[in-house]
């Protein structure tokens, strides 16, 4: 049985809604479900509209296939991280009155400026906040046995520490590589915003704040250090099939040892039968 999907409410009553209105929205979009939010808010029927598009500009093809999905005016289309930034940009987003900020995979820390000019913010992460909050938790998950799954939260001071609005576990299987987790975790989140969207844009369910007791962070660059394997070294079998799983991307392998002056790269292929496809 899969890990139940969770919205951090304790049973009150909130305040119920007689008129909805259609929310204006800033979407920032990066990665496959970027694009998968943009599709899903474009083709809802209740009038949401994306005012201000936000992609990052390291994959052309996907940040084309995000704009395409929506008629947006090409002025209030914005690539990269440097419009953002700029103090006559900050003061444009923040005349807009923006209901709703929505972040998908977006790789850089928002001005307090930005995300408190917005009532209602939500970011997508990865992990099982406040477990693994920065970088690739789904390989520190592999490394360390951490709990894993997805978290959508709101846009708070610090990396990931925003109260959270809804989360689910999702289970690592015994032939996972980092590829595998990853796509999953992927597919899990967008679907889990999908199914709350409607009552956090409403106000229909409350963010609970992240424990801290139960918090670690991962910085970008801790995963270069598990790279280089040492032959001279002794591992245990299960801490050296961890490392190449959470190494192993698709076609790609990244831990590598050394001999004779050059690395060996290796990439590891899990099945439970002995056939490789």
């Amino acid at each position: 049985m899969s890990p139940a999907t969770t919205n951090p409410n304790d049973g009150a009553q909130l305040p119920s809604q007689s008129a909805v209105k259609a929310k204006r929205i800033a979407l920032f979009a990066n990665h496959l479900p970027g694009l998968d939010v943009a599709k899903f808010l474009q083709e809802s029927s209740s009038g949401d509209q994306v005012c201000a598009l936000y992609v990052t500009g390291h994959d052309p093809l996907n940040d084309a296939r995000i704009i395409d999905a929506f008629n947006i005016t090409e002025e209030n289309v914005f690539i990269g991280a440097d419009a953002i930034k700029q103090s006559q940009h900050i003061a444009w987003f923040k005349e807009q009155k923006f209901d709703v900020l929505i972040c998908v995979y977006w790789p850089w820390l928002l001005d307090s400026e930005i995300f408190t000019s917005v009532n209602t913010t939500i970011n997508f992460h990865p992990a099982l906040l406040p477990i693994n909050r920065g970088w690739f938790p789904h390989v520190h998950s592999l490394l360390d046995g951490s709990k894993t799954g997805v978290t959508l939260h709101k846009i708070e001071d610090g990396a990931d520490t925003g109260s959270i609005w809804a989360q689910k576990e999702v289970e690592i299987q015994a032939t996972d590589t980092a590829k595998e987790i990853y796509d999953r975790l992927q597919t899990e989140i967008v679907d889990l915003f999908k199914g709350v969207w409607e009552d956090i844009k409403n106000s229909k369910i409350q963010a609970k704040v992240q424990d801290e007791a139960l918090a670690s962070y991962h910085a970008k660059n801790e995963i270069s250090t598990l790279d280089n394997l040492s032959l001279a070294q002794n591992y245990t079998a299960k801490k050296l099939i961890n490392t190449l799983r959470a190494r192993s991307f698709g076609d790609r392998g990244f831990a590598f040892y050394e001999e004779n002056g050059e690395k060996v790269y290796l990439n590891l292929r899990l099945s439970k039968t002995n056939k490789f496809d």
